[in-house]
């Protein structure tokens, strides 16, 4: 797992969102958590604490919705995580100043499946490494997932195969698979940013759809 300071982070998070809102520069860097409090209408999140988050909003209040003109430098999967041991995507963006942070949410969340899908619709284009804005926002389900679009001159990005694989892999309620397809696509687009190892692709050995649907956070 990639680790980001957060100690000079609680005193300027709002330079940060400045930032990364299409502002001025900052220095700083920080976790941030995606729809961490349910009742919040924020989508960021500060992380302040290992329980702890802070809703990361604009100078008017509204939450801060779009990291603008930002790049993704790296993206991992971290497994364990926390006391229900959670599996997470952590992507890692840098903006146009040089700031990074880590985003970060469940591997298999529709954030997460959009985020990834955007990506790899960047890489099939030739250029992972272009700057895009981050678009995030709650659906309006009970539990309020967060959804994503990484837009490029305004337009979605979004590959289409990937999109139907694990479309096709959650009607099923074969979480197993739609979490194997996610671990591969993760290892693609990081071998093609950071230049870091790859594995063989996973080979699915059981098809057989889970006992549960595939929670959508």
């Amino acid at each position: 797992m990639t680790i980001i300071s957060t100690a000079n982070a609680t005193d300027n998070s709002s330079a940060l969102v400045t930032e990364f809102a299409g502002g001025s520069a900052s220095e700083i860097t920080m976790m941030i958590g995606v729809g961490s409090v349910k009742d919040s209408d924020a989508v960021f999140f500060e992380y302040i604490g290992d329980k702890q988050h802070r809703a990361l909003r604009l100078q008017s209040d509204k939450p801060l919705t779009s990291l603008k003109n930002v790049s993704c430098v790296g993206l991992t999967v971290a497994d364990n995580i926390g006391e229900f041991d959670a599996t997470k995507l952590n992507v890692i963006l840098q903006s146009s100043a040089g700031t990074q942070v880590m985003v970060t949410s469940g591997l298999t969340t529709f954030w997460s499946m959009a985020v990834v899908g955007g990506l790899m619709a960047l890489f099939n284009g030739g250029d992972v490494k272009c700057p895009f804005n981050l678009d995030t926002w709650r659906g309006t389900a009970k539990m309020k997932p967060c959804f994503a679009a990484i837009k490029v001159n305004g337009v979605s990005m979004k590959d289409a195969h990937l999109f139907e694989q694990l479309t096709e892999a959650r009607s099923d309620g074969n979480k197993k698979r739609v979490e194997t397809i996610m671990r591969d696509a993760v290892q693609i687009l990081n071998h093609a940013i950071t230049g870091g190892p790859i594995e063989q692709a996973s080979v699915v050995v059981d098809d057989t759809p889970a006992d549960e649907a595939l929670a959508d956070f």
